[in-house]
């Protein structure tokens, strides 16, 4: 029987040989070359407040699962992303995906319960995050949706940085992505469940210190810390969190989307 290894699209794999008394396998498996057009690629970010502790199954298959300290399953909660390693995704076969998400087995409450379902058409050779969103909905233990986000690899240059902005600023305003010594707007007026384009930053030596603003009054939402990127690289930011509320605030993440 073949079988498809999940390997991370951008990790190159050693396979070391065996010596006398090591089991061997005599399984067919197919080694994917990153980019292989008779694939796509995903990777899964778990951006619902309060959402249980989960992992993913792609067709009925489980393909996540976070490192663990006591042998028993672990998964992924708010901010969790799989693969964890920037610039990662795991390939899938090209057209109809099914994609649930169960409750690990060790939870105490609701052990393997599905929580999300959704279908998503993906292309050959083309890449793909998929966002659960919302706010978990704890009568009917469900996470209720998602956003599908095709990843359009930039140019990359090793002189450059690129970034784009994700707003998942759940009840929030459009923003503006703005360069607070400059006061530049890189990214303008995005609405909740948005992505912008990759756009190339203005001097990317400089310091990266960026302001959310809400569009219409330019008033700063929540403005970030000296961050560090990498020339040659392109960036997600991640605008998240609950308006109003104190458990979930408004919140930047970032991570190198390709490199």
């Amino acid at each position: 029987m073949k079988k498809l290894i999940y390997i991370f699209s951008l990790v190159a794999i050693t396979f070391s040989g065996c010596t006398k008394g090591d089991l061997v396998e005599s399984t067919e498996y197919t080694k994917i070359s990153a980019g292989d057009p008779a694939y796509s690629y995903i990777r899964f970010i778990n951006l619902t407040p309060a959402s249980p502790v989960i992992n993913f199954n792609l067709n009925d298959v489980r393909v996540s699962g976070n490192a663990s300290t006591n042998g028993k399953e672990a998964g992924y909660t708010y901010l969790g992303v799989f693969p964890g390693l920037g610039g990662t995704f795991i390939p899938a076969k090209v057209g109809v995906n099914a994609i649930t998400a169960k409750i690990v087995s060790s939870a105490i409450a609701d052990a393997n319960l599905e929580v999300f379902n959704t279908s998503i058409n993906t292309a050959a050779g083309k890449y793909y995050t998929l966002y659960t969103t919302g706010t978990y909905n704890i009568t009917n233990k469900k996470v209720e949706s998602s956003l599908l986000m095709e990843e359009v690899k930039p140019a990359l240059d090793t002189s450059k940085v690129f970034i784009r902005v994700v707003n998942l600023y759940n009840g929030g305003p459009n923003i503006d992505f703005v360069q607070k010594t400059t006061s530049q707007k890189i990214v303008s007026n995005l609405a909740y469940g948005t992505a912008s384009a990759f756009v190339e930053i203005p001097m990317p030596g400089q310091s990266n210190l960026y302001n959310i603003n809400q569009n219409t009054t330019g008033a700063t939402l929540i403005a970030t810390t000296a961050i560090t990127l990498i020339k040659g690289q392109a960036y997600t930011f991640i605008i998240r969190g609950v308006n109003g509320s104190i458990a979930t605030p408004i919140g930047v993440n970032y991570y190198a989307t390709f490199y």
